[in-house]
């Protein structure tokens, strides 16, 4: 391979219905990965569309284009093209191809929280099409330790082949909108700057809004003056998947609390006007009960906002000491983490820098050097 450039199919299929998370890390990847000499890339798509609707027929059909175009169109181009090695973004991998295959593997949450998911899917889909393609590849990549030792632990894959690689921040983040983007948000959702606590994320069983909403109700009851204009502001949307998703709970959850008024569901928030709510907040909420990397830390740590997050899981690695960790099962845990960051300005401050010195360990720079050095040893 040093006297020609290898040629590496990108899978970018998901980007035809993904808004977010995995958008932005193949985004960013791929934008790094141009800039390589020795890369030649083909990015790969279906001409076709892939259904995103609510019905059952709908989410069998896009079942069934997504295998063909993952196990049968791919691998076709793959041979067609004489890709070297493909770059599957996704954990959606081919079972077989005629070149190497490297694949991401965010976390292996679906085995962690089997509870949620569906056991159909689970046995006749996942397990056989999904993580059969996962251990058949020639690379592994995966975004924190954490998540390296779970699919150890649950896929029972030889370490050798996985890679840790932690992902960037993106530029939005880095770069947030102007004061007048904020004005709008805050009007349309009568909020205030740094009078609100931010939870940003899909309304997914593991990310554990409704223990936040508690924590967030006994805190209202502190009888304390400066307290009482506080609103938690949750942006995001229902999860994609039926046995996960907590909308109705959750909205439930503030009537019968009567917090109606104090409880501000944005909905999905565009990029444009998403890093302007993170720098505006008083710290960002994101005490998950799991997850492989957990992106908002970082993005509360690029706005300059402090970040409250579980001390479980992959959580404190990418936190790296710079965020305030709180137990996630705990609802008395999460409100004292809460009121210690209304409270005390000195440790906002220092978590505040702490982040900024923190988000060194984290470049789409250095991650795509490291995922190009995967791809070589791949060959």
């Amino acid at each position: 391979m040093e006297n020609k450039r290898i040629k590496l199919a990108v899978d970018i299929h998901h980007l035809l219905f993904e808004e977010a998370g995995t958008k932005r890390v193949t985004l960013n990847i791929l934008c790094e990965l141009y800039k390589k000499q020795e890369l030649q890339i083909f990015e790969c798509k279906p001409t076709y569309n892939i259904t995103k609707g609510k019905k059952i027929t709908d989410k069998l059909l896009r079942h069934l284009l997504r295998f063909f175009w993952v196990h049968i169109q791919l691998p076709f181009i793959c041979y067609r093209k004489k890709i070297d090695v493909l770059l599957s973004p996704e954990y959606n991998t081919p079972l077989f191809t005629s070149c190497r295959k490297c694949v991401i593997v965010h976390d292996v949450h679906i085995h962690a929280q089997r509870q949620f998911n569906s056991s159909i899917w689970f046995y006749c889909y996942y397990i056989p099409f999904i993580e059969w393609a996962i251990k058949r590849a020639d690379s592994i990549i995966t975004i924190s330790n954490f998540s390296k030792q779970e699919i150890i632990k649950w896929m029972h894959i030889d370490e050798k082949k996985i890679t840790v690689i932690y992902w960037g921040i993106d530029q939005l983040f880095l770069n947030p909108a102007s004061q007048h983007d904020f004005e709008t948000i805050a009007k349309q959702f009568s909020i205030q700057k740094n009078r609100y606590l931010l939870f940003a994320g899909t309304f997914e069983a593991r990310k554990n809004i409704e223990r936040i909403i508690e924590a967030f109700e006994l805190l209202q009851k502190r009888n304390e003056v400066d307290i009482h204009d506080i609103k938690l502001v949750i942006a995001g949307k229902a999860a994609a998947g039926r046995f996960s998703d907590r909308t109705a709970a959750i909205k439930a959850l503030v009537k019968k609390y009567g917090l109606t008024d104090t409880v501000i569901f944005c909905g999905f928030i565009p990029d444009d006007f998403l890093a302007s709510l993170y720098a505006n907040a008083l710290c960002l909420l994101f005490p998950s009960l799991y997850e492989g990397f957990g992106f908002p830390i970082i993005e509360g740590f690029a706005s300059g906002v402090p970040v409250i997050t579980s001390d479980i899981c992959s959580m404190p690695e990418i936190a790296g000491g710079a965020a305030l960790l709180t137990d996630p099962y705990s609802v008395i845990d999460v409100e004292h983490s809460m009121y210690s960051m209304i409270e005390n300005s000195d440790l906002r401050e220092q978590l505040i820098e702490a982040g900024k010195k923190r988000l060194q360990a984290f470049s789409w720079t250095a991650a795509a050097d490291k995922i190009v050095n995967d791809i070589i040893c791949c060959l």
